[in-house]
């Protein structure tokens, strides 16, 4: 893949050019997106915001739906028990399919309780879930030094999207998670998580290194790390293009990073989907809608933590034509709304899409007036929407996303 460096004022922005396939040589520029990291950080600001969560509350507090029904989902969930514990352990080993599972689980669960219990916490002004929040971080940042095995990758990014909600929320809303403990924290996602993640995953499939890049950024903001923070926007402008299509790219997706470049292998990459007639097709599409929804879900994280610090992409960018397109696409589909051509994916389609809809239809119907009808429907037959099965990195997003006006709080 060959880069071409468009400098527009005083280099605050960059747009990567690719060059598609054998077949179709023309170069054609996409997602420029400002390429520094913001001169003042927002905190809380990896993926929700003050502002944001304080709207909600205030919807509940007006017993308010979606975000009352959403809120009493998630209060009944097993994470939000208060007897239940952290497992921590020295060392998580992930193999294929969870095969060995050694901590696997357990660290996605216990990361995933302390980001309901911030939110809980933020929303309710219960201290209990600070408390319970702040006792999974610091459980586990006292325990964990290292990721093995060949999921490793995979399963640091999954947990580390988790971490890094649940410690903005409570490092900027509660004064009693003490310095010792922000600081085990801090140092456990430089040392245990980021050396695993901070370099993507360019020969992996997109969910892979997309959570990658959302974990990375999100660490980097909670660590205030610039330097962190613009090479990650290097990763997500590269694969973001290289994972949905549109027909303005060409005959054929874009290349990604990682040396596929003839059609050939870009057919093969894209799970041998040959034609591509019409926009939002991803490289996963052809495997399932599965893992198809946790690297749309990863794009729609990244951009709303990207928001937030100041860079719109979902306005400035094509990222909310790339993700408008496959979901509109792949809604359809899944829900029989549409039924699946025999061009695309040999007329079959396996397994269904987790409970991700929210964030980029709040970002891109609700504010930006875009017409998504598909999306919208099997938005509401999901809500109140909850976590993915199995716990990964997706979960209550009606909660944390439904109907919130970005005008509200200026960015």
């Amino acid at each position: 893949m060959r880069f071409q460096v468009l400098m527009l004022g005083l280099g605050a922005s960059f747009a990567f050019k690719s060059v598609h396939a054998a077949s179709n040589s023309n170069e054609t520029p996409y997602l420029p997106i400002p390429t520094k990291a913001p001169k003042t950080w927002v905190h809380p600001g990896v993926f929700v915001s003050g502002p944001q969560l304080d709207y909600i509350a205030k919807r509940i507090k007006a017993r308010e739906n979606p975000w009352t029904e959403a809120l009493d989902s998630m209060l009944n969930m097993s994470y939000m028990s208060p007897t239940r514990t952290a497992e921590p352990y020295e060392t998580v080993q992930c193999g294929p399919t969870s095969t060995p599972n050694i901590g696997c689980y357990q660290e996605r669960e216990d990361s995933m309780a302390a980001y309901t219990n911030a939110l809980a916490w933020w929303i309710t002004k219960d201290k209990h879930y600070a408390e319970k929040s702040i006792h999974y971080m610091d459980a586990w940042s006292s325990t964990i030094h290292a990721h093995n095995n060949s999921n490793a990758p995979l399963q640091t990014a999954w947990s580390a999207a988790n971490w890094v909600r649940a410690g903005e929320i409570m490092r900027s809303s509660y004064k009693h998670w003490s310095k010792k403990g922000i600081k085990m924290f801090s140092d456990m996602l430089r040392h245990a998580y980021l050396p695993m993640i901070e370099d993507g995953a360019p020969k992996k499939n997109g969910n892979w290194e997309l959570v990658m890049i959302e974990s990375t950024i999100g660490a980097a903001v909670f660590l205030e790390d610039a330097a962190l923070y613009e090479k990650a926007l290097g990763l997500f402008s590269a694969r973001v293009p290289a994972y949905i299509y549109l027909t303005s790219d060409g005959e054929y997706p874009v290349q990604g990073r990682g040396g596929i470049n003839t059609t050939a292998e870009i057919i093969k990459y894209w799970y041998n989907q040959k034609t591509f007639p019409i926009s939002g097709i991803t490289q996963e599409t052809c495997r399932d809608f599965a893992h198809t929804s946790f690297g749309i879900s990863s794009i729609s994280h990244i951009a709303e933590t990207m928001r937030i610090q100041g860079m719109d992409v979902w306005r400035s960018t094509d990222v909310g034509t790339r993700v408008k397109a496959a979901l509109e696409l792949h809604t359809a589909l899944d829900s029989k709304q549409k039924p699946v051509p025999k061009w695309l994916c040999n007329g079959t389609i396996p397994d269904t899409m987790n409970p991700m809809l929210e964030p980029a239809y709040n970002a891109l119907a609700f504010n930006l007036g875009h017409k998504m009808p598909f999306t919208k429907k099997v938005l509401l037959s999901q809500r109140p929407a909850g976590i993915s099965e199995p716990p990964l990195f997706i979960g209550v997003e009606t909660l944390s996303n439904a109907q919130t006006p970005f005008k509200r709080w200026g960015y």
